[in-house]
């Protein structure tokens, strides 16, 4: 845990553009204030990285962060521009929830925390009368990067594709999956800050498995191997898949990894902002579908990126969000074929005024 406003993405500026937008939000929706109490909001609205804080966003009178004695003498001395106060313990706690709170009459809160979380805040503070979830206006907020943002991602993105070329390099014959993720985890933190998921890394017939966990099956010649990884740099994620064959493929699987790869491409080439996340989806799955394997692409096309890994929107069936510029997504087109094996091809981009840049660099 510790402070990240060094960093230009969380700097006094950044975090402070982001708290005035989202207070000009509440102002709109006739909300007096919101409680922002998830870790990964948290750290988007202060850059302040700690176990533990919550953040009060007056809509007319600006944050206020409270956290316990342990980061309390870490935030003044770094978030100068924001309000920093002790959260107390016990009844001292409550108290000063309620005090800072006390002018509000409807307010706003993550229903992302637990329901005995948002229990007691609303007995703690009673004076307010209506609250309103606002989790899906923060997701909606985070899902347009800031160009430092963007910046913080694509040196993510860039040192996640050095991480595969020496994966790549280091792999031999006769390791098994679990030692070929310990090189991805050891590459993840000499490159960045670790993982930020648990490598999925799957040889022969385990590719079928879409999320697989390593195990001690071996790699050896005639099989496919499947790594799906990302490090996480400057707080912000990476994600990549690639898939390839040691020694001579067979033409069944050449096939099926062309038509992925196809599949992959024309979603990138027909991506246009302005188009829903259930359409890009299609782009992809009409591919397949029409190659007689649309049973065996079974997820979404891909997912958006940034702070955590799986982030909204959605490359998917189910999602109605308008795509915009600004926004980061995956796209990962597979199948899965038991007893055989699994292909994905995943790349990351970035929606532009015209259809999408690909930041992911790695050859397919």
């Amino acid at each position: 845990m510790g402070v990240m406003g060094a960093m230009e993405q969380f700097s006094a500026g950044e975090c402070q553009s982001r708290c005035r937008n989202l207070m000009r939000w509440l102002v709109r929706q006739g909300l007096d204030g919101a409680v922002i109490r998830t870790p990964v909001a948290r750290l988007y609205y202060t850059g302040f990285n700690a176990s533990n804080g919550i953040l009060l966003l007056d809509a007319r009178e600006g944050p206020v962060f409270l956290t316990d004695f342990r980061y309390l003498v870490a935030a003044k001395r770094q978030l100068s521009w924001l309000k920093c106060g002790d959260c107390g313990r016990g009844a001292a706690a409550k108290s000063v929830l309620a005090r800072v709170t006390r002018r509000w009459y409807r307010g706003g809160y993550e229903g992302a925390v637990s329901v005995a979380t948002h229990t007691s805040q609303q007995e703690v503070m009673g004076h307010i009368r209506e609250w309103r979830d606002i989790g899906a206006a923060i997701a909606a907020q985070r899902a347009v990067k800031s160009s430092a943002e963007l910046a913080a991602m694509r040196r993510a993105i860039r040192a996640n594709d050095q991480l595969f070329r020496e994966v790549f390099r280091g792999v031999r014959l006769g390791q098994s999956e679990l030692e070929i993720a310990a090189l991805v985890r050891e590459a993840s933190y000499r490159l960045g800050d670790g993982e930020a998921f648990p490598a999925i890394v799957c040889a022969g017939a385990n590719g079928a498995e879409c999320h697989h966990t390593p195990d001690e099956t071996r790699l050896f010649p005639g099989m496919p191997l499947l790594i799906d990884a990302g490090l996480k740099l400057g707080g912000y994620c990476s994600d990549l898949t690639r898939t390839v064959f040691y020694g001579e493929a067979t033409s069944r699987f050449r096939e099926v990894l062309e038509l992925v790869k196809r599949a992959n491409r024309y979603a990138i080439n027909n991506l246009r902002p302005g188009m829903s996340g259930a359409e890009v989806d299609g782009l992809a799955r009409n591919i397949i579908d029409q190659a007689g394997f649309g049973e065996a692409f079974g997820h979404s096309l891909g997912h958006a990126l940034g702070l955590e890994v799986h982030e909204l929107p959605a490359f998917a069936a189910s999602c109605e969000t308008v795509i915009r510029p600004g926004m980061v997504l995956t796209v990962e087109p597979g199948v899965y074929l038991p007893g055989e094996f699994g292909i994905r091809v995943e790349d990351v981009v970035l929606v532009t005024e015209s259809g999408c840049e690909v930041l992911s660099a790695l050859s397919n």
